[in-house]
């Protein structure tokens, strides 16, 4: 698939390299997409397969350095397929070609019946399975490259299918799979290992015998696949490691004119002030909503004390120019007096448009975007909407606070948004078994490369004939084809379902503080217009308590004073423990000023 050339949209030669490819989490999904062929699949597919669609933002990690080693990965399982099926069809060959020559010659079993298979008497098994064809059909099926694919294809069965992906990374398969695996094997399990010893054991004795390929094309394989578990192994260890991940620079995509375009596009796109949307899922990327709240006031004057005239109608641009002083100021304070993560607290002005026909049309311009968030402030449209981001990317970009607010004010009505938003850390799994190969490589004999040759060639098999894995794509996909709205997270994707008790006080407390300053802002914008403020502090207090909490529209329940009806985590399942307040509720709190 290629990119549709505009004129309105040119994106820099060289973009400037990614402030977070060397975070925590860039380094997470890197080493994910060499341990989790699944989640490879996905980034591929996503990026280059269907490249129409615009990326959501990239908060905290470096999207093109995560493709470009999913890309290195699937190069080297396409290697490893090439040198598997070049050992199949050698070992295949030399087994049946005998039998092709002379089929009475009996092949690789003619040595152990002293005579062919035309004079074995009718007695025999072969003779009471397969009748009057014994002669012309034993030898094709009793020899050793027919005995062996047979075993591979009970040993690959055997396996329950969520786990067979991870048969050529054997040391990566997840803790959830491999507990799976083990509560569904089974007969279906101990009927597989005993088919391997008996083609061992019969191997083995063809070992001492004229035709020792048994025994030599089964270890070549195993030596495949050996090899490559440790030469990705030996890749984690020295480019994936905590110690020297940072200091290396950010692997580059293949040096071609596609992927310099989707370079450019995607580095255009990840960090944009400017973000693509689906109205099913606006805040793709942001994670899941961590109690959002909303309410309307209607303005009134104040009547007690100065009073303030010919101020005009109070404006959003007004609100935000009053609240993102105080949030530089928290970001200064925190970096002048502590290691606090708010001294990294970015602030950024949104513009969200739904997505269009197609990626390029959107123009990404500096110009262009400053004009779409000039006129989108006091806007208040349904499709085009300003909002005010501030993040935290607290744990080394492990876990990412995203604040969204909107202000919109109507004659004498305001509205205040806040929508924040909780991206969970990368899937544990990832980092444990990126420490432990960087710490020790693979131990080739606790997993017994010979025996896991068996499951681990066909897996690299599958590879080479469909390098782009199962087929992706759905009803929905193909419903969507062409058009440029974003449909996956790959960071949301990799994040676990939960946070821990340390991770979930830290987002508590960074985001009561940037509410606060919110808070304060509204109530000086209020006061220094002439309106009054009483009721808008108390309408502040009651939802800063829990009393009223909205959510994404995506369902759930309502949930006030304190109770949630139901889970909200619709698009990611994720959970955050300890949470009274944590379920969606369509709810908007109109009060009246007075």
């Amino acid at each position: 698939m290629s990119f549709q050339s505009s004129e309105q949209w040119r994106p820099p030669q060289e973009p400037p390299p990614s402030p977070y490819a060397g975070s925590e989490a860039t380094r997470l999904m890197c080493a994910g997409v060499y341990l989790d062929p699944e989640f490879r699949r996905r980034v591929i597919g996503e990026l280059v397969e269907h490249d129409e669609r615009t990326v959501p933002p990239s908060l905290g990690f470096d999207l093109i350095t995560v493709l470009a080693h999913a890309l290195r990965a699937r190069t080297l399982e396409l290697w490893t397929g090439a040198v598997l099926a070049a050992l199949w069809i050698a070992f295949g060959y030399s087994e049946f070609r005998p039998a092709f020559d002379d089929p009475s010659s009996g092949g690789s079993w003619g040595p152990y019946g002293g005579q062919g298979y035309g004079s074995y008497p009718h007695s025999s098994a072969t003779d009471q399975l397969f009748g009057s064809s014994s002669p012309s059909v034993t030898p094709y099926v009793l020899n050793f490259a027919f005995l062996y694919a047979l075993v591979t294809l009970i040993s690959w069965f055997a396996k329950p299918a969520e786990v067979r992906e991870y048969a050529l990374y054997a040391p990566a398969t997840p803790g959830g799979t491999r507990a799976t695996a083990r509560r569904s094997g089974g007969w279906r399990t101990a009927f597989a290992v005993i088919c391997q010893l008996l083609y061992w054991w019969v191997a083995v004795l063809g070992l001492f015998g004229p035709d020792p390929k048994g025994v030599v094309f089964p270890l070549m394989l195993a030596a495949t696949v050996g090899g490559h578990r440790l030469l990705v192994a030996q890749l984690v260890r020295r480019e994936l490691s905590r110690d020297t991940f940072g200091s290396r620079p950010p692997r580059p995509l293949p040096d071609r004119p596609y992927y310099r375009r989707l370079r450019q596009a995607i580095a255009a796109e990840q960090y944009s002030q400017l973000i693509v949307y689906d109205p099913a899922d606006p805040f793709l990327g942001a994670g899941f909503p961590y109690r959002p709240w909303s309410f309307a006031l209607e303005l009134k004057r104040r009547k007690t004390g100065p009073v303030v005239t010919d101020t005009g109608d109070l404006t959003a641009r007004a609100v935000l120019d009053l609240i993102v002083p105080r949030l530089a100021a928290l970001r200064q304070a925190a970096a002048e007096t502590s290691l606090d993560r708010l001294r990294e607290l970015e602030i950024e002005h949104l513009v969200f448009l739904p997505y269009g026909p197609t990626r390029a049309d959107v123009p990404r311009g500096s110009a262009e975007i400053n004009r779409h968030i000039a006129e989108a402030v006091d806007e208040g449209g349904e499709r085009r909407r300003h909002f005010l981001r501030a993040r935290v990317g607290a744990w080394d970009e492990q876990v990412v606070l995203s604040v969204l607010l909107r202000v919109h004010t109507q004659g004498q009505l305001l509205v205040l948004e806040v929508v924040p938003h909780v991206l969970g850390p990368v899937w544990r799994d990832y980092e444990l078994l990126a420490d432990a190969m960087a710490q020790r490589g693979v131990r080739l004999r606790r997993r017994r490369p010979a025996v896991s040759a068996f499951t681990a060639a066909p897996a690299a098999l599958r590879i080479l004939l469909h390098p782009g894995g199962r087929a992706s794509g759905t009803t929905e996909d193909d419903a969507v084809l062409g058009s440029a709205r974003p449909m996956v997270s790959l960071r949301e994707l990799a994040a676990s379902r939960t946070v821990s008790i340390f991770q979930e006080l830290d987002v508590h407390r960074y985001l009561k503080t940037i509410q606060e300053r919110i808070i304060d802002g509204v109530r000086e914008a209020l006061h220094n217009q002439g309106y009054e403020t009483g009721r808008f502090e108390q309408t502040v207090v009651q939802v800063m308590e829990g009393g009223i909490h909205i959510g994404s529209m995506s369902g759930g329940a309502v949930a006030t004073n304190g109770g949630t009806a139901e889970d909200h985590s619709r698009r990611t399942g994720v959970t955050v423990t300890g949470q009274g307040n944590v379920g969606p509720a369509s709810w908007q709190a109109s009060v009246d000023v007075k």
